[in-house]
Formats: C-alpha cells, sequence, structure tokens
C-alpha cells in the first residue's frame, strides 16, 4: 500500500511565492508610471469636458429658437465642478473628481454669450490634479470669437 498523501511541499510553496514577489517588484515602478498616465487621462478629460461645455453654451446661445440666455458658472467655494444655467435655472450640473480643482480669472466666474457668439467676458480657466504637482490644463477663451482652446503644461 502506498502511503504518500498528495498535495505540495514546503519547498514548493516558497518557491512560487517568491517568483510571484519577484514579478510584482519588477512590476512595481511600470504601475506607478501607469498610475500617473491614468491622473494625466483625468485630467485632460476633465479638461476637454469643460471645454465642450463652453463651447455648448455658445452654441446653444447662437442656435436656440426660444433665445434663451445660456450662462457657465463657476463657484468660488466649490473647486471641483461648475453649472450651466439656463435663464435662471440650473440646466446641467458637473461635478470633477475631488483630485481634480477647477480655478478662474475673476471675470471668468460667469461666462455667457450674446447672440452673435461673443462672451460677454474673455479669460481662461485653470485644472489641476492633486496627485500631479506642476502639471496642468489652461483653458483660454478668446475675445469676440468665443474661441477655446486647450493648453496642457
Amino acid at each position: 500500500m502506498n502511503n504518500k498523501a498528495g498535495g505540495y511541499l514546503l519547498l514548493e510553496l516558497l518557491l512560487t511565492i517568491g517568483c510571484l514577489g519577484a514579478f510584482a517588484a519588477m512590476l512595481y515602478p511600470g504601475s506607478q508610471l501607469l498610475q500617473r498616465q491614468y491622473y494625466k487621462q483625468q485630467l485632460r478629460y476633465a479638461a476637454y469636458l469643460l471645454a465642450a461645455d463652453i463651447r455648448q453654451v455658445q452654441q446653444r446661445t447662437i442656435f436656440q429658437p426660444e433665445n434663451y440666455t445660456y450662462t457657465l458658472k463657476v463657484s468660488g467655494n466649490d473647486k471641483h465642478g461648475y453649472k450651466i444655467y439656463r435663464e435662471q435655472k440650473v440646466w446641467k450640473r458637473v461635478r470633477l473628481e475631488q483630485t481634480i480643482s477647477l480655478t478662474c480669472e475673476a471675470q471668468m466666474k460667469s461666462l455667457s454669450y450674446d447672440e452673435n457668439g461673443s462672451p460677454g467676458v474673455s479669460g481662461g480657466y485653470s485644472l489641476e490634479h492633486q496627485q500631479l504637482p506642476g502639471m496642468y490644463f489652461l483653458l483660454s477663451v478668446q475675445p469676440v470669437t468665443g474661441r477655446v482652446t486647450v493648453y496642457e503644461k
């Protein structure tokens, strides 16, 4: 009769755990790079979302037959979002990730366009990520045309 029990030896288990640990150590620097890329993509997405909403405010003001006034407002207290108003009612709320902060020049806290598509004010917005010090996106609204440009710094 064979009394040999099935299973793994302690040495085999230790070797397997050691190999997995070595692979994890090799992947760790790569995971930091991936995490930085992820944060950068979050920031880029937020910047392009804000740019698209600014363009939408302009287009709706120009082409809506009801002649509603659309206004994009950034609250001074809340650095993680903005609202779009149609007349005096909130039409759209946007919340950014808690790690992304939105700041703007004083005159840009309330942005609206006239019926010709010209902005009432011109200036810029800045988006920064807490995990990426020194990196930010700038959005600029041009006078007269209202063109929105996005710059990565």
